[in-house]
């Protein structure tokens, strides 16, 4: 077992999903239940991810993949806030894009921030910390039982904190799940995509890129509903930065993913909620100042370190 990475996984999941969004204070994060509860969850998620990513031989589509699905079990099936009408409204986001008692605004919102934060860019900060486990399992298959189980722990643990919607939207929600695991399995035999473009960047535009989609999609997620448009307009809209995102870095990537282009690209995603998290504190949350202040340095190390560290393949 490499214990350092996995014990960094296991709280860089929950720190990056909950903190760094202004969902839960960087103080109630280190309350005993608190933690043991998001580590259980965000951590074993993200640790299953990134193992039965390595496992598979999937790249970071793959992991993307399995993020999403991961998404949906936390959202839809632990918090199911997907289902939640109040939850809804307290957004602001209301009865938009409610479809079968579920608001696929907030659904795919929700999937996709998992998928970019809580666990893509926590696996890959993880192993630019610690380069030389990169191409190794993490743990061994009991450990992958003993996360699976503790995720599912606290489904049961946590059930009747929240709504109970009807039967028939949660059994699509985990069928969508199952579906996205079996599509990141496949995605293995798929032939790898040649590069649309041989232009080397600069790697800040990738950062540059990532930013401003990941702010556009945030903005818009919260402010088409008061626009008056068409729900299916309303959320097309909202996604069409993801998209233009994806596809950019798609594009511009030379390096791969362990590399500056893909370092530039988490930096540019969590830089968004790094800002967000000052701007928050500067109405008195300076818990989350400091976590916006420590996030930045650790960025900023990290871009000192990964050149030298990541972009060779270390020794098996």
């Amino acid at each position: 077992m490499a214990w350092r990475p996995v014990l960094a996984l296991l709280l860089m999941a929950p720190y990056l999903g909950e903190v760094l969004s202004t969902a839960t204070s960087p103080l109630d994060l280190l309350l005993p239940w608190n933690l043991a509860l998001f580590v259980a969850l965000y951590g074993s998620g993200a640790l299953l991810c990134r193992e039965m990513a390595h496992r598979w031989g999937l790249v970071l589509p793959g992991l993307a993949l399995l993020g999403a699905a991961y998404g949906v079990y936390e959202e839809a099936l632990v918090d199911r806030f997907w289902f939640d009408p109040k939850y809804a409204h307290d957004t602001g986001i209301g009865d938009y894009a409610q479809v079968w008692h579920t608001n696929l605004l907030l659904a795919t919102h929700l999937t996709a921030f998992h998928t970019a934060v809580s666990v893509c860019s926590s696996v890959l900060v993880v192993t630019w910390l610690f380069p030389g486990d990169r191409d190794r399992a993490w743990v061994r298959p009991r450990g992958l039982v003993v996360a699976g189980i503790a995720m599912l722990l606290v489904l049961f643990l946590v059930y009747e904190d929240h709504v109970r919607p009807t039967l028939g939207p949660v059994l699509v929600a985990l069928g969508v799940s199952v579906l996205i695991v079996v599509t990141a399995l496949l995605s293995r035999r798929l032939p790898r995509l040649a590069r649309a473009s041989s232009r080397r960047p600069r790697p800040r535009l990738l950062g540059v890129v990532a930013f401003v989609c990941t702010g556009t999609h945030f903005v818009l997620v919260y402010a088409v509903p008061s626009t008056g448009l068409p729900w299916p307009a309303g959320l097309a809209a909202t996604l069409t930065p993801l998209v233009v995102g994806v596809l950019a870095a798609r594009r511009w990537a030379t390096t791969g993913p362990l590399g500056r282009d893909g370092l530039w690209v988490v930096t540019g995603i969590l830089g968004f909620f790094v800002v967000l998290d000052a701007l928050v504190g500067l109405g008195g949350r300076y818990d989350l100042t400091v976590s916006a202040v420590l996030t930045a340095l650790v960025l900023a190390w990290l871009h000192r370190r990964v050149p030298a560290a990541a972009i060779p393949t270390p020794p098996r």
